[in-house]
């Protein structure tokens, strides 16, 4: 097995080829099977992932190359809404860490997955101080690549804070670092982040804009995440926008891709965008459908933004139906969950 081919394909951003290699290897030595995970990871296939890691982590003897799993799984972990699980494995991997000096980088790549589980996790401000120690150490050693991906990750932070100002700012240096790194992906993501928290503020034309700058990058790539979001976050544009049919097309993109990588977890967000155009539709028994799939969607992971959406959402099309009391419980119940989250979801209209 040539393992530096191997590395090269993901280098480049080739998963899939890499996969198509690595699944004919009938081998179970510890770095070709993480190679294989990553591979996976990377390629958007996360449950398939999580398995070749473990079956990893299970023969590994290598201090860091045990690291290096770990901080894979917690992002695998993470992506499937599982963030209490992607915290815990971030913190194995940084014990394993130490104070040794030589693993210094993988210390501050675990600090980081534990920041991004907090932040998945409703736990802001937590994620908050953590992400600014990480990038103190991506400044000081002038590690342009980490620092976009910390401005990323506190754009989110503040998307979710209501921060909106602050938001763009922080996508806006992403973009700007990740193209002096040539990394066209990162490039992408930022582009995602800043039409998400656009769409959120309102500014629908900014949000279709860099759903569509996006969309440039993640046409030429092998990341199936990346386009599904992208469609996904493209349809809540357009919903907004009144552009329904085109919405719903985009909702059937990403529903399918989404599926096609096991990705319960954005899927119910698919599931609750299609479901508010069908209530404008007045479409209701429709959307009811496609609440009740969100909800199931939702329920079984750590995703509390996408649960308490649901759960306004459907607590709306209640009252409408005529179901007043069931409406009010949920609704206030929703609320409440949220303060106590520190979230902000219940004042999203424009969402």
């Amino acid at each position: 097995m040539e393992l530096d081919k191997i590395e090269t394909l993901l280098d480049e951003g080739r998963p899939l080829a890499a996969v198509n290699i690595l699944k004919k290897y009938k081998g179970g030595d510890a770095q070709t099977l993480f190679l294989y995970g990553e591979a996976l990871r990377l390629s958007g296939f996360f449950e398939p992932s999580l398995k070749a890691c473990k079956d990893a982590l299970s023969n590994c003897k290598d201090k860091p190359l045990k690291i290096e799993i770990l901080l894979s799984l917690a992002k695998s972990l993470r992506t499937l809404g599982r963030a209490k699980e992607a915290a815990k494995t971030a913190l194995c991997a940084l014990k394993l860490c130490g104070g040794a000096a030589a693993f210094a980088d993988l210390k501050m790549q675990a600090v980081l997955e534990q920041a991004l589980a907090l932040r998945a996790q409703g736990r802001l401000d937590e994620s908050s101080s953590l992400l600014k120690r990480v990038m103190t150490y991506y400044k000081e050693i002038k590690d342009a690549a980490g620092q976009s991906f910390v401005y990323w990750s506190l754009g989110g932070i503040c998307r979710l804070k209501g921060d909106f100002k602050t938001g763009i700012i922080h996508f806006k240096e992403a973009s700007k670092l990740s193209r002096a790194c040539g990394d066209d992906l990162s490039v992408a993501y930022a582009y995602c982040g800043l039409a998400g928290i656009s769409r959120i503020a309102g500014d629908i034309k900014a949000c279709v804009k860099n759903y569509e700058l996006a969309e440039k990058i993640f046409k030429h790539s092998e990341d199936i995440f990346g386009k599904a979001y992208t469609n996904c976050g493209m349809a809540n544009g357009l919903r907004q926008l009144g552009k329904y049919d085109i919405a719903l097309k985009r909702y059937a993109v990403a529903d399918k891709l989404y599926t096609s990588i096991n990705d319960n977890v954005d899927l119910g967000f698919v599931k609750w965008g299609k479901a508010d155009i069908l209530k404008r539709q007045n479409k209701l028994k429709e959307a009811l459908l496609e609440l009740t799939a969100a909800k199931k969607l939702f329920a079984n992971s750590d995703e509390i933004r996408g649960q308490l959406l649901t759960e306004i959402s459907l607590a709306q099309l209640l009252y409408v139906l005529g179901k007043k009391a069931q409406a009010q419980k949920i609704y206030f119940a929703a609320v409440a969950r949220a303060k106590k989250e520190g979230l902000f979801t219940y004042l999203e209209s424009l969402t």
